[in-house]
């Protein structure tokens, strides 16, 4: 379970055991929490051409969220007023991990690839799994249904298949 993350130090340390120990993050102090943004090497972010996201440690709950590429200083802000107005915090929750996603493979053609999805909600294990089956298209890479979980879950096999060269008959990952 997350803690209170008071000092900038404290913040450091757990930007460190959720994203390992070897990436680098400026870290802005707001009244609510910390914006952290990760520190590309030059040509790396050279390459990306995208601005960077940056995420927001509650300094409260320890909750860390993940936001748009804003500038630091307006996400920082956003946060505040969310806060402060009792409002939850804008972004997405990373961490903890909410939701634990696997997905087994039903079909595959040159084409398509579907599979059975199953989310389970680690908060509370007792609520009812969510499942679904989900169709990927892989050339362009489409997915129906369009929404969240379909997504993740396109994101993720997708992945495995550009690292090893298949597409994953069975799998799971947490977020």
């Amino acid at each position: 379970m997350p803690e209170p993350v008071p000092t900038r130090e404290q913040a450091t340390q757990l930007m460190r055991q959720v994203y390992g120990p070897d990436r680098r993050f400026s870290i802005l102090e707001s009244r609510q929490g910390w914006v952290c943004q990760e520190i590309l090497p030059g040509d790396e972010v050279r390459r990306s051409g995208v601005g960077l996201g940056s995420v927001v440690i509650n300094k409260h709950t320890g909750v860390i969220t993940s936001h748009s590429s804003l500038p630091v200083r307006m996400t920082g802000e956003m946060f505040d007023t969310a806060i402060e107005a009792g409002n939850p915090a804008p972004g997405f929750q990373v961490y903890p991990k909410q939701h634990r996603i696997h997905l087994t493979q039903v079909s595959e053609t040159e084409n398509t690839i579907e599979y059975q999805v199953r989310q389970t909600d680690l908060d509370n294990p007792l609520n009812p799994e969510l499942t679904r089956r989900v169709q990927i298209t892989k050339e362009p890479i489409r997915h129906q249904p369009t929404d969240r979980l379909a997504a993740e879950a396109t994101s993720w096999a997708y992945d495995q298949a550009r690292r090893t060269g298949t597409w994953p008959q069975e799998g799971t990952f947490e977020r």
